[in-house]
């Protein structure tokens, strides 16, 4: 599934092979939060589902208090990310290291309206602690409203100020309200006031240093307890973003009294001490390192990407989760792979059971015992320039057939000509 691309209601999901599997929502806790034409089928969906409750401490702490009372002190940290950070990756990346884990950025409006969209999006189980819920908006009823849904089943809610993506631009939200406190700040301290648990802001840089460090002491002020900076502007994205700007994060963490995670350039676990160590932070935060390895956390030597798979599989099934997203995370796991073996991306673009997703498996683990040669299948920009040699070519040689047809009449009738006269010579010889 592309990001943006709405999700059906009917899902199939992996995992779910008896009775014995069943994901616990949100909603299981919040059936207050049902408007009055959902709560009739919402009650038959769930009465027989046992309700845990996951209440966070009702006395409410802050800053570094809570830093090392409650989260205790953590160092690795797993980013928000859409349409990956869900139950069973969140619970695989615990598995090995991961201090604390965000869930993906969830749209604070869609939640807080619409009790399909929460059910979809957010799972919970007691063993994921601690865990902080992301939201964006930029409404400070809704982003209050869906924070309070999710308040006594995380340690932590984090507001989304660093999504520097075009739906964000679209939605005004996310690094694109970096230049409007008059937006941002309200959220900050209603979120503060109302919720019984802390509340986080996650941002980029602006592209004067001093602005963000005067927005970041502003936040501090509105009641952020935690500050997670990527070190990067918003334009700065894509494969051509610069490596993160560390000492931006270091003259933020030298302003401010809150804790704070360094964000950006952290791929591998070699990255963890030396960004630690030039921005003075608190933690590091990682995204695209711990997709394409969950245990990177774990330490310098790497497990398999194949054995990971595997465990991540066995994850799913305690935790079950839409194949869409199996399917991506193979991508992201198994990169290397695709890249030695290209017809693997195709392959994996047709997984659609679980025994299909442990072939798979099986099969890149046959080839390197073999040593299989590299496969390599043309790039669709390959296949387009082909294509196109095609048709110049083909209508190359039809100017050529023409001219060839036209010829040959010629010729036929030259020979046909040619004939008669002999014959005529041959009466003419009798």
């Amino acid at each position: 599934m592309t990001r943006g691309e709405k999700r059906p209601r009917e899902l199939d999901i992996a995992g779910i092979e008896g009775e014995g599997n069943s994901v616990i929502t949100q909603d299981l806790n919040n059936r207050l939060f049902f408007s009055s034409e959902e709560k009739e089928g919402a009650e038959e969906m769930y009465k027989n589902s046992i309700i845990p409750m996951f209440t966070t401490p009702t006395t409410k702490l802050g800053g570094y208090q809570f830093f090392r009372d409650v989260l205790k002190s953590p160092k690795h940290v797993v980013a928000p990310m859409i349409d990956h950070t869900f139950l069973a990756f969140r619970m695989l990346c615990r598995k090995y290291g991961a201090d604390l884990v965000y869930t993906p950025m969830f749209h604070s409006k869609n939640y807080a309206t619409n009790a399909t969209y929460r059910l979809e999006n957010f799972e919970i189980a007691k063993e994921d602690r601690p865990l902080v819920v992301q939201f964006c908006g930029n409404e400070v009823d809704y982003i209050v409203q869906a924070a309070k849904m999710v308040e006594s089943q995380c340690d932590a809610v984090d507001l989304n100020l660093g999504c520097p993506q075009g739906i964000a631009r679209r939605g005004n939200y996310g690094a694109f309200l970096l230049e409007k406190p008059d937006v941002i700040l309200p959220m900050v301290r209603a979120l503060h006031k109302e919720l019984s648990v802390p509340i986080f802001c996650k941002i980029r840089l602006l592209p004067n240093l001093d602005d963000t460090i005067k927005l970041a002491l502003q936040l501090q002020e509105a009641g952020c307890q935690l500050l997670t900076v990527h070190g990067r502007t918003k334009e700065q994205k894509g494969h051509t973003q610069p490596h993160a700007n560390w000492k931006a994060i270091r003259a933020i963490k030298e302003a401010l009294v809150i804790p704070v995670i360094a964000n950006g350039s952290v791929g591998e676990w070699g990255d963890i001490e030396e960004c630690l160590k030039e921005t003075g932070a608190d933690g590091v935060m990682s995204a695209d390192g711990i997709l394409n390895n969950p245990a990177m956390f774990n330490g310098a030597e790497r497990i398999g990407s194949t054995t990971l798979c595997r465990e991540y599989l066995e994850m799913v099934k305690k935790y079950p989760t839409p194949y869409q997203i199996v399917r991506s995370h193979f991508y992201k796991m198994l990169k290397k792979e695709c890249e030695h073996y290209e017809d693997l991306r195709d392959k994996l673009a047709h997984l659609y059971e679980m025994p299909q997703f442990y072939d798979i498996l099986e099969e890149i683990d046959r080839r390197y015992r073999e040593n299989v040669p590299k496969i390599r299948t043309i790039t669709n920009k390959e296949k387009r320039e082909q294509k196109k040699l095609e048709l110049e070519s083909t209508s190359t040689e039809t100017t050529e057939t023409t001219t060839t047809t036209t010829d040959n009449q010629t010729t036929t009738t030259n020979l046909t000509t040619t004939e008669q006269q002999k014959d005529e010579l041959l009466t003419t010889d009798k």
